[in-house]
Order: C-alpha cells, then sequence, then structure tokens
C-alpha cells in the first residue's frame, strides 16, 4: 500500500473539487473530492450534497472502494479521507488523479492483457478515436525495442500505452519518442525527487543503478503519413527486484528501490499519461525541434561516454556526443570523425 499525508482533524466544508462532470463515474467524483481536500476530511452530508444521493448512499459507495483495495479512513463528525492506495490499478482513483491534473482522455484499465500496446493497436483498428491510455496490473506478453520481451510482474509496475490518430506527415513524429523521453524523466526528477534519472538513447530511462523503464513506440505508416500511432512504456515503480529475472535484477532498479519508500501508481500513471499528451501536442506543432538538442543535453546519460553501437553484425566504437536536431547519435569514432547513428543498439564500453 503507497500511504498519503495523515489526516487532519479539521473537515473540509468546500473541498477545491468542481462540481461533478455530466461523464463523471460518481466513485470517480468521490475520489476527486478526498484528493483535492487531502490531509483533511470531506464531510458526508457534503458528498451527499455534490451527489444528490443519501449519506447512506456516500456510505456505501466508500464501502465499495474500500472492497476494491483503496484504505479510506471515516471518523465520526469529520467525515472521510483517502489514507493509502494498493499497487494494484483502480480505474475511479486513476480517473479522479488525471481530472486532478488537468489533462483527460479515454482510459481502459485492465488486471493482465498480453500487451498494452497490442491491446491499444487494436483498440485503433476497431475505430477507436485516440487520445486514450491503455493500462495493466501485468503483461503476458510484454514486449521492448527489437521484438524483446518485457517483464511484467503483477502490481507494482506501471505497464501503458497511449493510442493516437494522428495522420500527419512523417516527420513531424520523427522525434517523437526522444521528446517523451525528455518530458517523462524531467516528470519522475520532480514528482520522485530522484535527480539521477536520464535518458539513454534511443529509448530507455535509467540511473547509475540500472534500468528504470524502457519506451515502445509503433506506427503505421502509409505514404509518408502516420496513421496511427501507439507510444507504450513500462516503468519500474514499486515492484521489488527480487521478483526480476536474476539477469535482469543485475541490470535493473525501480523508483522504490532508488528513494526508499514506495510511491502512488495512480499519480503517476496519471502524471505520465499527461505528459505524453503534452508532449504529443508539442510534436504537432512543432514545437520540439529548437528544444530537442538541449533538452536531451541536460538528461542524457551516455554524454561524453564511451559506447559499442551494435547494428546486425555490425559493431562499432566510439564516444557518445550527444544527438543532432533528427534525433540521430552522435558518434565520435577513433579517426575523429563523427557519424550519425539512426538506429542500433548502444551498451557502454566495458
Amino acid at each position: 500500500m503507497s500511504k498519503y499525508p495523515s489526516g487532519k482533524r479539521k473537515s473540509i466544508k468546500s473541498p477545491v473539487a468542481k462540481r461533478v462532470k455530466a461523464s463523471e463515474n460518481p466513485s470517480s467524483y468521490v475520489l476527486r473530492m478526498l484528493l483535492a481536500s487531502s490531509p483533511y476530511y470531506v464531510s458526508g452530508s457534503l458528498l451527499a450534497q455534490k451527489l444528490k444521493m443519501s449519506r447512506v448512499g456516500v456510505w456505501s459507495r466508500i464501502n465499495k472502494l474500500r472492497r476494491q483495495g483503496l484504505s479510506i479512513d471515516a471518523s465520526q463528525n469529520r467525515g472521510y479521507r483517502l489514507a493509502a492506495e494498493p499497487d494494484l490499478l483502480n480505474q475511479p482513483l486513476l480517473e479522479a488523479w488525471m481530472r486532478e491534473s488537468g489533462k483527460t482522455c479515454k482510459v481502459f484499465v485492465h488486471d493482465e492483457v498480453d500487451s498494452t500496446n497490442s491491446f491499444a493497436e487494436r483498440l485503433l483498428a476497431n475505430g477507436e478515436k485516440g487520445p486514450f491510455a491503455v493500462l495493466a496490473n501485468s503483461q503476458k506478453e510484454g514486449r521492448g525495442r527489437l521484438g524483446r520481451s518485457w517483464h511484467s510482474p503483477r502490481g507494482g509496475n506501471l505497464y501503458l500505452s497511449v493510442g493516437f490518430m494522428p495522420n500527419v506527415d512523417i516527420l513531424k513524429l520523427r522525434s517523437f519518442t526522444l521528446w517523451q523521453g525528455i518530458q517523462i524523466a524531467t516528470l519522475l526528477r520532480s514528482l520522485t525527487g530522484i535527480e539521477g534519472i536520464s535518458v539513454k538513447w534511443p529509448n530507455d530511462l535509467v540511473h547509475d543503478k540500472g534500468k528504470v523503464g524502457g519506451m515502445l513506440t509503433e506506427a503505421s505508416i502509409d505514404c509518408e503519413r502516420v496513421r496511427s500511432l501507439v507510444f507504450g512504456i513500462g516503468l519500474n515503480v514499486n515492484c521489488p527486484l527480487k521478483r526480476f529475472p536474476s539477469s535482469l535484477a543485475k541490470i535493473s532498479t525501480s523508483l522504490e528501490d532508488l528513494k526508499g519508500e514506495s510511491f502512488r501508481i495512480h499519480e503517476i500513471a496519471a502524471k505520465v499519461i499527461k505528459a505524453t499528451l503534452t508532449g504529443y501536442a508539442a510534436c504537432l506543432k512543432g514545437e520540439t525541434e529548437k528544444n530537442l538538442v538541449g533538452k536531451w543535453n541536460e538528461l542524457d546519460a551516455l554524454a561524453d561516454r564511451r559506447v559499442v553501437v551494435s547494428g546486425g553484425k555490425k559493431k562499432m566504437v566510439g564516444t557518445a556526443r550527444g544527438i543532432d536536431s533528427s534525433g540521430a547519435l552522435q558518434l565520435k569514432l577513433k579517426n575523429g570523425r563523427t557519424k550519425a547513428i539512426q538506429a542500433g543498439e548502444v551498451t557502454l564500453k566495458e
């Protein structure tokens, strides 16, 4: 369980949360009221008034949320407060956090899927309009870059994909994954206080202790136009590394491992979705071109380090010198020349 701030004795009579939206799930609204008022209590009579139901009805809805794994404290004459959340995803709580973050889209929350990217691709193929987000507690066939499998134990980690229908020229999205990496690494630094989180070309989130997460962008392209786009991210949040295979545990880390405390996965998920939607909009508007190289340099995990770039049977050794405006890795070779790497696998030179 990930805790919320300890409750205060004061009861809020007019929380920050606005009125119930026409399309809003009442359970989501209750949680939004509790989030907006944290760490104070929200009176049952106020919730009943806002939801236009009896206090018994409010009590029943609170109990339903408790059965879903949420810890909600009740105090006579003060009301209710959200005390803790589980590592398993709860859709009403995620929707409440998204409304609190100020950026919403349709979300699909599942206990288990083959892959959130695959699920999002099927939704787009069946006519679902983007943007939308797909999240799962576990993946049976989670995948990463170059067809590799992505270890996806149940609970504690974030497995998330966001689907779009851009129908734009491919050049507008050529640096999409790199830009999203910058946005999410910046967000995680701010949200967790872990300054060492960086981006590793082309699609990893890392720390000196190991890999924190990975991103995978898949697109349907027709006549140089991106028709559909799925951005997926796997992020190690609270899942203990002992639940990873030994080969992965040696090179991986998690936010909890780095900070020594657990994090609220619903808050992280909502803010990652917001960052993804904001980053996507910036790409479409052409706002990323002038900032890409500079922003990348601030977070570059490979800067000035000796690396090996593998592509098929070919390997090159050199010093990483950031990226160019197209997103290509700049590799300074032994002969002094700099080569632009458009694709490949990069590892540190031992």
